[in-house]
């Protein structure tokens, strides 16, 4: 290893449960380094158990950065984890030490790793490009609460055509955020993203010579350790926190803001919305024991679909967002360089992740040459395979309107107009290879050929309800 010390940054990432923060603390040990966290929640003092922070034991020593430093009564943004994490990163330079960022909120890590990731105010400080929502932009959607879906569309037409032809009218959380970003910059959403794109392909956009582990465990193994964590957390004590969060909503000075509002701060925890009917249980003297603990069972099943889902999205972000991200630094003189982590089985964790990235994280530091992360196993051949050169850009969408599937008042059984629209070209093309626009297809071909006979009421077998489903079936790309 040189001796000369070498500023970069190893970040971490995965979905939950897979041993991010167990790597992290190893490595720290091995490279003489320090972890920042990167866990939106984990931010916020107080309930250890339900946000599943490291404890002091398991840290072993290492310094941690960022972790149970936030009042629970206030709202956290990215903006300011960006800001705290890269003061922290630099302080431990200044140590002579690396830092190892972990966590599984991705869009914490990539507003790090990457400039102009985030959409700057008229007064250059930085707005959210990505999926937490501040108290000023909540604001905002409060001034357009009266408005319909359709009116909110109409709106940004008139403002911003290109991003309105991006989202469809339902998708009001996208319509609402390009929205806001017009009124709070005074410029419209799509020169920000085209100057974003510009940026990637011209500037050096990553901060430093970064090195990203994504620790990866088969989906079905994943799933039933997941399911086994959350029955962990109960004997820990995760509903004693829970306790203590019903006394705590109930006081505006613990918990601020609406106290049924579990869609920012610490709130937004998984376990949290899951057991807002047991919660409210528990200071009603009407309700019976019984129903009390069925209300517990059910909240414990909704907090293990939930923890299963979240997961899903993490590695959605992973492969369209941020190792496509990583993948476009590869001509830049500035590099980010990706390696798979087979953690399925955790028998093999010493050979498969803990050596394997210390063996790696070692050369990395020093300069050395990085083996071909497609080489490291079966798995990380396959997955990284299937990453994108770039980002899929927003400019570059296009929605796509299927004839077929869409119905007009004349063609619809129940006289209502439905039209299908697919976000993007590979949505599109996903749709035409579904069941759905199939049978839709061989309907309209026994429709035309009825009508070259003159009747066509035998065949009115009901194309509306795969149409209806698909048209409000949106495709939320953020997730």
């Amino acid at each position: 290893m040189s001796s000369v010390f070498r500023k970069c940054l190893i970040a971490i990432i995965g979905t939950t449960g897979v041993g991010k923060s167990q790597l992290a603390i190893e490595l720290a040990r091995k490279l003489n380094g320090e972890v920042i966290n990167a866990d939106a929640l984990q931010v916020y003092k107080g309930y250890g158990i339900i946000t599943n922070k490291v404890t002091d034991s398991e840290t072993t020593g290492v310094p941690h950065h960022l972790l149970g430093f936030v009042d629970p009564a206030k709202e956290y943004t990215v903006q300011e984890f960006e800001h705290d994490a890269l003061t922290k990163i630099e302080e431990i330079h200044g140590r002579n030490r690396i830092p190892i960022l972990v966590g599984g909120t991705n869009y914490y890590i990539q507003s790090v790793m990457f400039q102009k990731s985030l959409i700057r105010d008229p007064t250059g400080s930085p707005k959210n490009n990505q999926q937490q929502t501040p108290d000023n932009d909540r604001c905002f959607e409060k001034t357009k609460v009266g408005k319909s879906n359709q009116e909110l569309w109409d709106e940004l037409r008139q403002i911003d055509p290109i991003m309105a032809e991006n989202w469809h009218p339902n998708n009001r959380r996208k319509v609402l955020r390009s929205l806001e970003v017009f009124h709070a910059t005074g410029r419209r959403h799509s020169e920000w993203v085209a100057e974003s794109e510009e940026a990637r392909k011209k500037e050096e956009t990553l901060r430093l010579p970064t090195l990203v582990f994504w620790l990866y465990a088969d989906t079905n193994v994943l799933d039933q350790r997941l399911d086994t964590r959350v029955d962990d957390m109960i004997k820990r004590g995760m509903f004693g926190e829970l306790d203590q969060l019903a006394k705590d909503l109930n006081d505006p000075a613990a918990l601020s803001g609406q106290k049924d509002d579990f869609c920012v701060g610490l709130k937004q925890a998984i376990g949290f919305r899951e057991f807002k009917a047991y919660l409210s249980s528990i200071s009603d003297s009407e309700i019976s024991a019984s129903e009390r603990e069925r209300l517990k069972i059910v909240g414990i099943e909704e907090m293990k679909t939930s923890t299963r889902r979240y997961a899903r999205r993490q590695i959605t972000w992973i492969r369209n967002k941020l190792l496509p991200e990583c993948r476009s630094t590869a001509a830049k003189m500035t590099k980010a360089h990706s390696f798979v982590l087979d953690a399925t089985d955790l028998s093999n964790w010493e050979s498969e992740v803990q050596n394997r990235a210390l063996g790696i994280a070692q050369s990395f530091v020093g300069g050395s040459e990085l083996p071909n992360p497609r080489t490291t196993s079966d798995v990380a051949n396959k997955l990284l395979s299937e990453i994108k050169e770039t980002p899929n850009s927003i400019l570059a969408w296009k929605r796509h309107l299927c004839s077929v599937c869409s119905m007009s008042i004349k063609d619809s059984p129940n006289g209502e107009a439905t039209e299908v629209w697919l976000n993007g070209d590979d949505e599109y093309r996903q749709h035409l290879q579904s069941k759905q626009h199939k049978n839709n297809v061989r309907y309209r071909k026994r429709l035309a050929q009825a009508s070259e006979h003159g009747g066509t009421n035998e065949l009115s077998s009901d194309i509306s309800r795969p149409a209806k489903r698909l048209n409000n079936g949106l495709k939320d790309d953020s997730s």
